[in-house]
């Protein structure tokens, strides 16, 4: 596209983006070293710029939390359609509005029947319209708890439940936990409470850190530029991470991040990419769905039996394959610890229904004829709970069951040496070992280890892949 075109289709996409005025949103027009389109709210901001790269405009769009300064929305993308620049601007519009609600601090109450919270409850409800706070309060059960918690902020654990704060405070990672003390309680003290929140909320946010793994990266050498992208799906939303690396080395990294998963929005990432970096000569897929045949079901997303690799590979003129996200970090974990070779991955998010399983057996990742070893979703119509699984999956203890019910089936199809869990709602790993030993002997149980993040071993485990299919392309070459 000549220079021209590219001008023209920024001022088209210009004028057509400050025409979509709205009592929801102010949107303007700036200018520094490059053009800007501003959606601006009370709580988030929006914006578009449009950068020169080589040959081509790049468009890039993000949405900030004015409260918080997180992004929740980020992507950059080649400006050559009009057509779908207009729905991802629309899009980031979305997301834009959707913070008028998060900005509101959601503070819910638990006790053990939820009779007190409730009544705690509609005197904070009248007290914050009075004082004009930014909460939202709720009250709930401990049987609810961990339906509604993941919707939450604040969780404030009565103190006639206290004793459950260590099993909600692990389970809930990313909330700020806290026990309302025994006086404010008793009292039914408004103020101090809402004073507690305050202080507790400030302390707490102080004491936020990210977490990282303690995994040492491993070494690469001699391999060419390769890029990984690990789709990461959370409660809300879609994070597309990549990396791109050079002899094992990082050499730039970048996020997406978005409301839902398009296989569009991977060939805009590709796109950019190729563009910056065209000595990328493998790309690894890391991504939630069943892979077989180079064909991807993501049911979630909407896509189900795309061809993926034959179109990504027509259209780039490049080696580029999908893996699913369990297998990946079995392979990661695998690489990382460099000392067990059967092991098993067991992959839970809280945003999941059901769980994938990614199995390593005598150093080779295992993936079946289709593809469709360690799908349990499969395991999840045919097993007999004690409840309805739904149900279950909406308690530590309910969730304990249907956990070890996958387990066991692990451990008698595969018989790993370890089995590494990412899964919030499992919280103590005894209580696991009780349950599972109900059914296999205690000497027969793997070693169950859990962890916190997965996202390491995703990247480690598609470099793997990479350099698996750098060997077999060595080895086709010396054939000919």
């Amino acid at each position: 596209m000549s220079e021209e075109n590219r001008d023209i289709l920024i001022s088209q996409f210009m004028d057509w983006a400050l025409k979509q005025k709205s009592p929801d949103y102010e949107i303007s027009y700036f200018k520094d070293k490059y053009d800007h389109v501003l959606v601006d709210t009370e709580y988030g901001q929006g914006l578009v710029a449009f950068y020169p790269l080589d040959n081509f405009n790049v468009a890039e769009m993000s949405v900030i939390n004015k409260i918080t300064s997180e992004a929740t929305f980020y992507l950059h993308f080649e400006l050559k359609d009009l057509e779908h620049a207009k729905e991802l601007f629309a899009e980031m519009v979305q997301a834009v509005l959707k913070l008028k609600t998060a900005s509101i601090k959601k503070i819910l109450l638990c006790c053990s029947s939820a009779i007190t919270t409730s009544f705690f409850k509609e005197k904070l409800i009248s007290a914050n319209e009075l004082l004009s706070l930014d909460y939202e309060f709720d009250a709930v059960s401990y049987n609810r708890l961990f339906v509604k918690g993941y919707d939450a902020d604040v969780i404030l654990l009565a103190p006639q439940i206290s004793y459950d704060y260590n099993k909600v405070r692990e389970i809930m990672k990313d909330k700020i936990v806290l026990v309302i003390p025994t006086q404010v309680f008793a009292a039914y003290d408004i103020a101090g409470l809402i004073e507690f929140i305050s202080e507790g909320i400030k302390d707490e946010e102080k004491k936020k850190k990210e977490r990282m793994l303690p995994a040492e990266r491993m070494e690469f050498k001699n391999t060419p530029e390769l890029l990984i992208i690990s789709v990461i799906v959370e409660s809300e939303t879609m994070r597309f991470v990549y990396r791109i690396y050079n002899g094992g080395q990082i050499l730039h990294q970048d996020i997406v991040i978005k409301q839902k998963f398009e296989i569009r929005d991977l060939e805009d990432m590709l796109d950019i990419e190729f563009a910056r970096f065209p000595e990328i000569e493998l790309v690894c897929v890391n991504s939630p769905g069943v892979f077989s045949h180079g064909r991807m079901t993501f049911r979630t997303a909407g896509i189900y039996d795309e061809d993926v690799e034959k179109r990504f590979n027509e259209r780039y003129n490049r080696r580029i394959f999908f893996m699913n996200d369990a297998n990946a970090m079995a392979l990661g974990f695998y690489g990382l610890q460099k000392k067990t070779e059967n092991l098993s991955f067991y992959f839970h998010p809280h945003a999941a229904r059901t769980a994938g399983v990614g199995n390593v057996i005598n150093g080779k990742l295992h993936t079946g004829n289709n593809s469709l070893a360690g799908e349990m979703q499969y395991i999840h119509r045919i097993v007999n709970y004690s409840d309805n699984p739904d149900v279950l999956l909406e308690t530590p203890e309910g969730t304990l069951e249907i956990v070890a019910k996958y387990l066991i089936s692990i451990i008698a199809n595969y018989d790993p040496e370890q089995i590494i869990i990412f899964c919030d709602m499992v919280y103590d790993l005894d209580e696991l070992k009780r349950e599972i030993a109900k059914v296999v002997q205690e000497a027969f149980i793997p070693e169950l280890i859990k962890v916190d993040d997965c996202i390491e071993y995703m990247f480690v485990g598609g470099m793997m892949m990479c350099v698996d299919e750098l060997h077999k392309n060595k080895k086709e070459s010396s054939h000919d």
